[in-house]
């Protein structure tokens, strides 16, 4: 059995590594590193997630967003939502229309307006991600890198829907890609606003 040689491999590692360190191709430079689940590089902003890009107010862009989202009816012109950080955490409310018709969406799902809370630790432990609906959700969070979060929702142990969640390297424009457990999958793009 013949075995490569040596300087096949140092050749290899070499090639390799300047090629990771080159100059950026195709548009790597406007994009943000993309680190891995877990990476050590986003530690300190999965304990405190005040400074992430995402946190903040965002309306939704018919016109960049998938079709479907407006031919639906679901969101109105000033669907919102708002991401907080909160007990080391983040707290998500999605508003169909904004300001919200109703008062009680931290306790009370509806179709108008619903929240919940997760910590960025990926555990799918963090009941409710619809609001308390009697579906026996939980809900999963992962920071990729700053600008990324990856999210799973289960109903009652089973994963019902998968979101990734993307800002821009400018954080002017939020954008979410859903993978439902069934039927197809949705683009949804988001405009950062401030809300008084």
């Amino acid at each position: 059995m013949r075995r490569p040689a040596p300087s096949l491999a140092l050749v290899s590692m070499i090639v390799a590594s300047i090629l990771s360190y080159g100059p950026p191709v195709l548009g790597q430079a406007e994009a943000p590193k993309i680190g891995f689940f877990g990476s050590y590089k986003v530690t300190a902003d999965k304990m405190d997630p005040s400074t992430l890009p995402i946190i903040g107010a965002w309306r939704m862009n018919f016109e960049k967003s998938d079709p479907s989202m407006k031919a639906a009816g679901r969101f109105k012109p000033t669907a919102t939502t708002i991401y907080a950080a909160e007990n080391g955490g983040i707290r998500h409310s999605v508003f169909n229309s904004y300001p919200p018709a109703v008062n009680n969406y931290m306790t009370v799902f509806t179709p108008e307006a619903r929240s919940y809370w997760a910590k960025l630790d990926g555990k799918g432990i963090y009941e409710n991600p619809q609001g308390p609906n009697g579906k026996g959700e939980t809900a999963g969070l992962w920071l990729v890198d700053r600008n990324t979060i990856f999210r799973e929702r289960w109903v009652q142990g089973a994963v019902d829907e998968r979101t990734l969640y993307r800002v821009s390297p400018d954080g002017n424009t939020l954008v979410w890609t859903n993978f439902p457990a069934s039927g197809d999958s949705t683009h949804v793009v988001w405009d950062r606003i401030r809300v008084p």
